[in-house]
């Protein structure tokens, strides 16, 4: 259906966006075309009341197609143009001289909150599940279709600054709070009336905040605006080490907004988002925080057996108060029951009585589960992810190998006489931690290299024989709880960015010079070479 374009007889137009063969509606060259021909439409029409934007789907609208975006490996000029055309259409939406309103079903992340800021008023459902945001630092990117444009025009800038650079999703009632949203219904069979009835109030074609005319900012407010953005550049240098562009190319943008008119604004935000795609950092981000966490999230990574929601679990042992406390927060009661965990330090033994227990290791939000019986594995990885932790079914060592492989490097870097406080700077430069003692000296060039490269070998090493069995996982675990530079998206991705032939070749040459401790295992060299990334 695509589009569904119905003119009342109160002459309100009410687009329905149902994409074929999509569960969700996204941002695509598919979108693109719909999007033009409605809004071309729309301006022909003659005597319009009003515009409903509305969906047929299960959410409003998912945002931009992650498939095309991770598979553009740069921006030229054709594809800014592409993008500028797109955005013009929500420019002519909302100045068509009618007013228009979002009728927000479900979620609106993205690109679809970024349509809805371009409508005059937006009324939302009262659930949970409509949820909105701009995710799209998580991504690697910045939200390319208006919303550093718009949205501190209606949140105000440390509001709008702290949504874009977290990406975190609103629940309806923060939205309303914040001024995302002007209007709460209980239920989704309200949504239309509640649209319909605020464009027939409507007396006065509506002007968006942006397009008003208004006075400039006083000095003081300018200055308490600098020294806010000063604050929030320092901040994420510290956080991300100036190892991320995309938190620092927003705040470029939301500081450029203070002074220029909207449509200059939003052609910088083109600009600056092309700046952003195809970037490796990019990719990771795309792979790690959507591919790799959608994997985890819904299930395509959990061992086979019926699941459980656990109600009540016995905890004991000496390091017993952090999992209580874990437990008291999700709701699980604890106290006498079939199910008992005994805790040790990070240790956990997890099982019922009279049957073998399963080992678990915690190493911060990860827990490692040692598989045994497929129903106790199963039931295993349910609490964790009830816990709120990521769990990670293994045959063996993971986290631990990880661990000592980078250790290893780092003690054959100092025996060669690299300085140990230069290395970890070097090291730290680069998003990876090591606790050495102070003190400047010399450091290998490839020191960094080096310790990155064992972390992947290790990680591939462990795949290729069946420790673990995703990459996904092993991505996250290797972020989460072995120290892996997030803005490379894990020890797998960071083979997998280079190619497995450069990898591989990278590997062999760090071999013949430094010793075989770098040298691919044939099961390895199968594996990577066979293996398709969870992100292909």
């Amino acid at each position: 259906m695509g589009f569904d374009y119905q003119r009342r007889d109160d002459g309100i137009v009410v687009v329905t966006m149902d994409m074929d063969g999509q569960s969700a509606n996204t941002m695509s060259q598919v979108y693109h075309d719909l999007m033009g021909a409605t809004v071309a439409r729309l301006e022909g029409e003659a005597g319009l009341k009003g515009v409903v934007i509305a969906s047929a789907k299960k959410t409003f609208f998912a945002g931009g197609d992650l498939h095309a975006l991770l598979a553009n490996e740069g921006a030229d000029a054709a594809y800014r143009a592409w993008l500028n055309e797109d955005k013009g259409f929500l420019r002519r939406l909302e100045q068509l001289g009618a007013p228009v309103v979002a009728a927000i079903n479900g979620a609106a992340l993205g690109g679809g909150l970024e349509i809805c800021l371009a409508c005059h008023h937006r009324v939302i459902v009262e659930d949970r599940a409509a949820v909105t945001g701009l995710p799209e630092v998580t991504l690697g990117l910045l939200p390319g279709a208006g919303g550093c444009a718009r949205l501190p025009w209606l949140t105000g800038l440390a509001p709008a600054l702290d949504l874009l650079l977290s990406g975190r999703m609103m629940a309806p009632a923060e939205a309303l709070d914040l001024g995302v949203i002007d209007e709460l219904v209980p239920s989704r069979e309200e949504l239309l009336p509640a649209a319909l009835a605020w464009i027939h109030a409507q007396t006065e074609p509506p002007v968006q905040p942006w397009d008003r005319p208004v006075a400039p900012r006083s000095e003081v407010e300018m200055a308490k605006a600098r020294t806010l953005l000063a604050e929030t550049r320092a901040r994420i240098m510290a956080e991300t080490r100036g190892l991320l562009p995309g938190p620092l190319k927003i705040v470029e943008l939301v500081e450029a907004g203070l002074v220029m008119e909207v449509d200059t604004v939003l052609a910088l935000e083109s600009r600056l988002f092309c700046d952003l795609l195809g970037l490796p950092e990019t990719r990771a981000a795309i792979t790690l925080n959507f591919f790799a966490a959608n994997a985890l999230r819904s299930g395509k990574l959990r061992p086979d057996g019926p699941r459980h929601r656990i109600e009540a679990l016995e905890i004991t042992g000496d390091g017993a108060d952090a999992l209580t406390a874990l437990a008291h927060k999700r709701r699980i009661t604890v106290g006498p029951a079939p199910l008992k965990a005994q805790v040790a330090g990070d240790e956990i033994l997890l099982g019922e009585a009279g049957k073998d227990p399963l080992r678990l290791h915690r190493s911060g939000p990860v827990v490692e589960i040692h598989a045994g019986a497929p129903a106790a594995t199963a039931r295993a990885y349910d609490l964790v992810q009830q816990l709120g932790l990521m769990p990670l079914v293994v045959r063996g060592a993971f986290l631990d190998r990880l661990r000592a492989a980078l250790q290893d490097e780092v003690q054959h870097l100092l025996t060669e006489g690299n300085a140990p406080g230069a290395l970890a700077a070097r090291a730290h430069a680069a998003g990876l931690d090591l606790t050495l003692p102070e003190g400047d000296g010399p450091v290998a060039d490839d020191a960094t290299d080096r310790l990155l490269t064992r972390l992947s070998l290790a990680a591939l090493t462990c795949l290729a024989e069946g420790v673990l069995q995703h990459e996904a996982e092993a991505d996250l675990a290797t972020v989460q709880a072995a120290g892996f530079p997030r803005h490379l998206g894990g020890a797998v991705q960071y083979a997998r960015e280079q190619g497995p032939d450069a990898f591989l070749a990278r590997c062999d040459a760090l071999a013949d010079r430094l010793g075989d401790r770098f040298r691919p295992s044939s099961a390895l060299r199968a594996y990577l070479r066979d293996a398709k990334s969870y992100a292909a």
